[in-house]
């Protein structure tokens, strides 16, 4: 079995990749249609008894009971080859004339069992229920529950905050009886305490391999003694429940008010649901709080929870002000304070960010920057994940741009300025970073890093580029073009922008969309897809991963200082998306941006989040009739599909529960002491799953999750969610579009799973393998989006 300090990061991938045993039994042989019996031409008939659904309950470590197959043809015992499709969950007998199913004690789920005989095959299900031994209080023998405890106040905010999410960690044990048989018995469903969550939101879309997200709820008496939480499946493949008392660090004036899910029990819940019912619905994910005070207790309230059968790959490369890793304004923050700006970086399952690009400016005595010559911040990355573009401050203007080489062993020793000055800020590079579209508008406007732009007629321009552009001809494009917030799709086969030519002071204009060719380099079908309606703005776009429609933000509430697209003073923005077909239509996604069917399912706070009335040091718009449904900005899109969805990581200034509570726009360092978590801004990054298949006009947006790790005190924005830069042959993965030659497979030694040139069923491709068509996908369900193999999301 895998070591516990890399379970989670492994025991996943055979289940949400598929792991090249999505058909019954490797190197193709058996048709994926096997059903209850088989026959050949001769007549003879393949039978596997029991034919009916086995279930088996089993407790989380051990590998009993086993559940058993017998194979005959015509009534004859035959030594059958077993298979599972669902190697996580058990194994089985390969050869032999009975199937002993044995759970691995560490998932739960249905798998289907195949037993294959003389070409002929058959298929049978069981479901492992999973269930985890009832809990009271953090269990200290387990290193991630151990991770999820504060050692000090310190810890609460330091890089993401307890366990990557905040809050002050797993609670004790309740000692109290009357308080235990009060959770396991409440006076009443919570209503009359007005007891609700605050986060996560329901019908929420999880992927696997995330941290465990912090609950976070609101009640009339604002203050609590004990919780239970309770998880489970639809189909009962998962279930526990957990006592809590209050965590350790809030002494006795704290108010318990938020409590993590343990993350060892979060990776079990998530591994499990996510698959097939038996009756082919999807085993959706429950969770149940209860909330005690005074040896009364109130609740159950409910979530129902979605989970993706995949982990999400590739890192999100953001903007970060206030960030602790790095020293280099000159201007201290609200309490003396140094501050510093830098790329951050984030990959799935990651506790807090990497530093990326950015260090520490020239320090004085007492260790404070004396200039800015330190920071970058605004950036742009190649969707393959090799090539970054960023902007200086400081000694060095803002128009000059830096080109960065992720895949470097010193990646911010890469650094190459590039030449002119003014052009390449916020461009648009294809994949390989071999040629960009540059961008017309200034970041901010009070960031002049566009030559003309504030004149109000700054131009794109194409380049071939590299760490000495060249200017390219860039044919088809019109002449000239202002074109704002350029994006190419992650295939690199489309373009997209907001046509602001001739007004790029002062930005307006419609959402272009462009075919592009790579072999020659050049432009064409130029098109409108959708224009602002008055009084608004359009920006940001991003394509999804087939090409099958455009994520952009349409700001509807001007920044009190700035004219272009910003996050900042006042602005207000909603996320929208629309198709691309020959009739385009627009659609908000209501969603994403926190409407339900009877209204905003965000919580209602103070300091203006739907309660208006509160100072705010960026704005003094009226916020009356405001809410955070319009404070979400700037979308980038995972750029291939996984679980069978399309994955959007945004900008919000909504509140994040109770953990984070101030005022929308008070991000700006020299307004608030950017070391006190009290005051800690709300501008971070949050995540959403956008379905594929929706039709023109609908929403395909879900509820939105706070992305884990970002760091809690610093305002962070702008992400840019890329792949990774590809890794060569023999090289470990988890999936084949981490893989140069674009194939992830077993090494055949110990399982342990490396990068390949060839297709693990030496004719077909796994999921998020490599392909050029469907048909080149092993599972005739799966569809080729942007060159690898994607599942379709069960329903």
């Amino acid at each position: 079995m895998t070591p516990m300090s890399t379970f989670r990061f492994a025991f996943w991938i055979v289940v949400a990749a598929g792991c090249h045993t999505n058909g019954v039994i490797n190197g193709g042989s058996v048709d994926f249609g096997a059903s209850d019996g088989a026959t050949d031409d001769g007549g003879s008939e393949l039978d596997v008894e029991p034919q009916t659904l086995q279930t088996i309950v089993v407790a989380t470590g051990a590998m009993t009971p086993t559940a058993q197959w017998t194979a005959t043809v015509n009534g004859v015992v035959v030594s059958a080859i077993w298979t599972v499709d669902r190697g996580d969950i058990g194994t089985i007998s390969v050869g032999s004339t009975n199937g002993v199913f044995t759970p691995k004690g560490a998932t739960g789920g249905l798998t289907n069992v195949t037993a294959s005989y003389s070409g002929k095959a058959a298929k049978r299900q069981v479901l492992v229920q999973l269930v985890a031994p009832a809990q009271n209080g953090a269990n200290t023998t387990i290193p991630s529950e151990v991770a999820q405890i504060p050692a000090d106040a310190n810890a609460l905010k330091a890089s993401g905050g307890v366990g990557g999410v905040g809050g002050e960690g797993l609670g004790g044990a309740v000692t109290d009886p009357a308080t235990l048989t009060a959770l396991a018995t409440p006076t009443d469903d919570g209503t009359g305490q007005s007891l609700v969550y605050l986060y996560p939101y329901d019908k929420t879309i999880w992927p696997r391999g995330m941290l465990a997200p912090l609950l976070m709820w609101s009640w009339m008496p604002g203050d609590a003694d004990a919780i239970k939480i309770d998880l489970s499946t639809t189909s009962g493949s998962f279930s526990w429940s957990g006592t809590f008392g209050r965590p350790s660090i809030l002494g006795a004036n704290g108010k318990f008010i938020r409590h993590p899910i343990p993350q060892d029990v979060w990776d079990m819940a998530t591994n499990t649901a996510g698959g097939a019912t038996s009756s082919g619905g999807v085993d959706q994910l429950t969770v149940h709080l209860t909330v005690a005070q005074g040896g009364i207790a109130h609740g159950p309230i409910a979530q129902t929870w979605t989970v993706a059968p995949a982990r999400l790959t590739g890192t999100v490369y953001y903007n970060s002000y206030a960030t602790q890793m790095v020293k280099n304004w000159s201007t201290a923050d609200h309490a003396g304070n140094p501050i510093g700006a830098a790329i951050l970086g984030i990959r799935s399952g990651d506790t807090g960010p990497h530093l990326v690009a950015g260090k520490n400016s020239n320090l004085n005595g007492q260790g404070k920057p004396v200039d800015d010559t330190g920071c970058r911040v605004c950036h742009v990355v190649a969707s393959h994940g090799r090539w970054l573009i960023t902007q200086s401050e400081g000694a060095s203007s803002d128009s000059r741009s830096y080109l960065y080489d992720l895949n470097a062993t010193d990646v911010q020793g890469s650094a190459t300025a590039l030449t002119p000055d003014g052009v390449f800020a916020w461009a648009a590079m294809l994949g390989d970073g071999s040629y960009v579209l540059t961008n017309a508008v200034d970041p901010s406007s009070s960031n002049p890093a566009i030559t003309n732009s504030v004149a109000g007629n700054g131009q794109s321009s194409f380049w071939q580029f590299g760490t000495t552009p060249q200017s390219a001809a860039g044919a088809g494009l019109t002449t000239p073009l202002g074109a704002a917030y350029p994006s190419f799709s992650p295939d690199d086969h489309f373009i997209s922008y907001i046509d602001t030519t001739g007004h790029t002071k002062d930005i307006s204009g419609a959402l272009v969309i462009g075919a592009y060719d790579s072999s020659m380099q050049t432009f064409s079908q130029l098109s409108t897809l959708h224009s602002a309606a008055p009084g608004q703005r359009l920006g940001f776009p991003a394509f999804l991963p087939d090409n099958s429609g455009v994520l952009f933000e349409t700001q509807v509430r001007s920044s009190q200082q700035d004219t272009v697209m910003v996050t900042r003073s006042g602005a207000r923005s909603e996320l929208w998306w629309t198709t691309v077909g020959a009739t385009p239509t627009a659609t908000a996604l209501t969603a994403l941006n926190g409407h339900g069917a009877t209204g905003s399912y965000l919580p209602i706070g103070a300091n203006n989040h739907g309660t208006s009335g509160a100072h705010d040091p960026d704005s003094n718009a009226d916020e009356t009739g405001w809410d955070d449904t319009t404070l979400n900005y700037e979308p980038t899109v995972l750029p291939v599909v996984a679980g069978g969805y399309a994955w959007v990581v945004f900008t919000s200034r909504r509140l994040y529960g109770n953990q984070l509570t101030s005022v929308p726009w008070n991000s700006w360092p020299p307004f608030y002491d950017t070391t006190d978590l009290a005051q800690a801004t709300v501008k971070k990054l949050w995540v959403a799953a956008i379905d594929l298949s929706a039709p023109a006009g609908a929403d395909p947006s879900h509820p939105a999750f706070y992305l884990p790790a970002q760091e809690i005190l610093a305002g962070n924005s702008r992400g840019f969610w890329v792949l990774d830069p590809c890794r060569p042959s023999g090289g470990m993965c988890d999936t084949g579009d981490q893989c140069c030659g674009g194939y992830c497979q077993s090494n055949g030694i110990d399982g342990t799973l490396v990068c390949s040139d060839t297709p693990p069923q030496t004719n077909c491709s796994g999921l998020q393998d490599k392909c050029t068509l469907d048909s080149d996908c092993c599972d005739p369900t799966n569809s080729c989006i942007n060159g690898f193999c994607a599942q379709q999301p069960i329903f």
